[in-house]
């Protein structure tokens, strides 16, 4: 099964301006009560749950899963201006300052980004048991979301495999009580991974690995690039390869929001205020960056 494209309809935008506006939303308020009220009212949902995440590397919120009535979505936070040079932190390094930086891999002997993979292993516990609770609540959920911006959408692509593998043994085939919303048969509709300018966070072999989980299960994986976003070019060299579809949103959308944007083409208000008139317009105007 190849990778799933984004139609040129506004079908599809449906579900990335939502997941934006959640990204937006999470950016402005730290306080969870508060938070949540806002959401509710948004959403005209008074049933809407929300957790938040931390990593344990620090004391602030990186995460938050919102829960309404059929629909999951697990929102990984970007990272703030005073944080970008966090970005950089590709390597490990002992606590020593005359210690040299050195090359992290994985389990299966793939190069990933160090800073990204200690926040989601510091959140990961508590993100399972937050989808776990959302479940319980739901009973069979229509659709999870797997989103994230800049920092975090770099964060959310180490995440997904263990967020898909663990919806696989909880719920899904490989489960010892298999049910049939988590099926990997439905597994394409259910589950999508929507990312805004996210930062790269892995090599060749861990994307190609990445591709071919979304190949087989038909998960839309597609991330979305303001063509005047700076951050496009500070991706470690290591790290730039090919992951889903990278849609390039051009002048004749993103021209309009350039103060939402901000001078660096890199806030959300921005990805979020484009997928509103993608939504409402639908163009073909928004190309993927390359082709299988």
């Amino acid at each position: 099964m190849p990778l799933v494209k984004l139609e040129n309809s506004p079908t599809g935008w449906h579900d990335v301006k939502d997941a934006a506006d959640i990204l937006w939303r999470i950016s402005l308020e730290s306080e969870i009560n508060t938070l949540r009220t806002s959401l509710r009212n948004h959403y005209s949902d008074p049933t809407l749950t929300i957790r938040d995440l931390h990593t344990g590397i620090n004391n602030s919120r990186r995460a938050v899963l919102v829960s309404t009535k059929q629909k999951c979505t697990i929102a990984f936070e970007g990272s703030h201006p005073d944080e970008w040079y966090k970005n950089t932190w590709t390597d490990g390094k002992g606590p020593g300052w005359w210690e040299f930086p050195y090359p992290v891999y994985d389990e299966n002997g793939h190069r990933i980004h160090s800073f990204y993979r200690d926040m989601w292993y510091g959140m990961r516990t508590a993100a399972f048991a937050a989808l776990d609770a959302a479940i319980d609540k739901i009973c069979e959920p229509k659709q999870i979301i797997i989103t994230g911006f800049s920092m975090g959408g770099g964060v959310s692509i180490l995440a997904f495999t263990d967020i898909l593998e663990h919806i696989r043994k909880t719920y899904g085939s490989a489960s010892s009580s298999p049910q049939a919303w988590a099926a990997d048969d439905n597994l394409g509709a259910l589950i999508q991974h929507i990312t805004f300018a996210a930062v790269a966070a892995a090599d060749q072999g861990y994307y190609t690995v990445l591709n071919r989980l979304y190949e087989r299960h038909g998960v839309r994986a597609w991330d979305f690039m303001n063509h005047r976003d700076w951050t496009q070019h500070i991706h470690h060299f290591a790290f730039r390869s090919w992951r889903g579809y990278k849609y390039i949103l051009p002048e004749a959308v993103v021209g309009q929001f350039n103060a939402e944007f901000g001078d660096q083409g890199h806030f959300i208000l921005g990805y979020l205020k484009a997928a509103e008139w993608m939504l409402e317009h639908g163009t073909d105007q928004v190309k993927s960056a390359w082709e299988y």
